[in-house]
């Protein structure tokens, strides 16, 4: 072998070396671009996951009646509706009436939901005295059955309010409840957080 062809086999040996010091370098800096993406990636999926489980909020609902699995506690999102708690209690039975329900309604924390049987009397005006509690019966609107509902007022009372109300026109006021035999101040006190001449 010649020396040309010696110094010839060199330079071709230190190019080839070269290059593959080239192409090893530019291999483990990709290698190190994807693992800092991966990392980036991994981080912004956990963050993100944290961030919803923080976001979602809870509440819990009892659920009777005329279900498939009443007299439970069931864990709903927040903003749930009637429907979707009688939904989770395996959905209402034959029996059901659910004309008397609001399956629209948004559930809270702490609610009960009772789903009345058909002709079951006594459930409407259950789930009258726990309205009752959270809005003004108006009184001049008011039926015998919501009447009855709010606290002190029997079926009796509610029917005389009703025959007031027919005989004297409508209430321009709360006080003139007093005027309804079998009412006095005591039982009026009850009622005036609860009641208004709308």
């Amino acid at each position: 072998m010649t020396k040309e062809t010696q110094k010839t086999v060199k330079g071709m040996l230190v190019l080839l070396a070269v290059l593959m010091a080239g192409v090893i370098y530019w291999l483990c800096f990709l290698q190190e671009e994807t693992e800092v993406l991966l990392v980036e990636e991994s981080s912004l999926e956990e963050s993100s996951a944290e961030q919803s489980s923080q976001e979602e909020i809870w509440i819990y609902v009892h659920v009777s009646g005329a279900v498939k699995r009443p007299d439970k506690v069931y864990k709903l999102p927040e903003g749930a509706r009637v429907q979707d708690a009688i939904d989770m209690a395996g959905g209402c039975s034959e029996e059901a009436d659910l004309s008397r329900l609001n399956l629209a309604q948004k559930i809270s924390d702490g609610q009960k939901i009772y789903v009345p049987k058909v002709g079951e009397e006594y459930v409407v005006q259950e789930n009258l005295q726990e309205s009752a509690q959270n809005h003004l019966t108006d009184l001049n609107k008011a039926d015998k059955i919501e009447l009855d509902a709010l606290p002190g007022i029997g079926p009796s009372l509610a029917q005389r309010i009703i025959e007031y109300r027919e005989e004297h026109g409508a209430f321009t006021d709360i006080e003139q409840l007093k005027e309804v035999k079998g009412i006095g101040d005591a039982l009026f006190e009850k009622l005036q957080d609860k009641i208004t001449a709308g």
